[in-house]
């Protein structure tokens, strides 16, 4: 995917952010060009080439959120038990780079929370998670954070509901 200068980016570790230039960089006596991203509190070069995997995608269109907020409020799938599982597991649903595996994982890491506590990791990656997903949805639907978060909290606690009557 090619991004223009003004563009605004999501940043699959760092959420929400600008493409503030193209830069020419040589690393390691290599020529390489880069986006510079702006985000909140960094500014990051990301590479032109290999952006087949790439850490940057556009903002979820508003239209796009309705298939996301299906997500948010379905049923929740169970985290592996095991904790090398576990961690490996929400590794990869982070590090996917797309919007559906974040809300999965803010989803059921949410029903891990309300039944048993997350340890410190996991509590960390899932307000990060919700921290980007509420910028995410407030640029992309045009709404108050307060209000994102709320509609947000409201999906949720409607997975919770749904999925303690679809386990018993």
């Amino acid at each position: 995917m090619t991004f223009q200068i003004g563009d605004k980016v999501i940043h699959a570790t760092h959420g929400i952010a600008d493409i503030i230039n193209v830069e020419s960089k040589e690393v390691s006596g290599i020529s390489s060009d880069y986006y510079v991203v702006q985000t909140r509190s960094l500014i990051l070069w990301i590479p032109l080439i290999n952006q087949i995997k790439s850490s940057l995608r556009l903002p979820t269109t508003k239209s796009g959120f309705a298939s996301i907020l299906e997500i948010l409020r379905s049923h929740n799938a169970p985290l592996p038990e095991n904790r090398n599982e576990r961690k490996s597991h929400i590794h990869n649903r982070l590090t996917d780079g797309a919007i559906e595996s974040v809300c999965g994982l803010i989803r059921d890491l949410s029903f891990c929370r309300k039944n048993k506590k997350l340890n410190d990791t996991e509590t960390s990656i899932y307000k990060n998670a919700v921290v980007k997903l509420v910028d995410e949805w407030q640029y992309s639907m045009s709404v108050s954070q307060a209000q994102a978060t709320r509609e947000l909290n409201t999906l949720l606690d409607e997975s919770y509901v749904l999925s303690l009557k679809n386990s018993n």
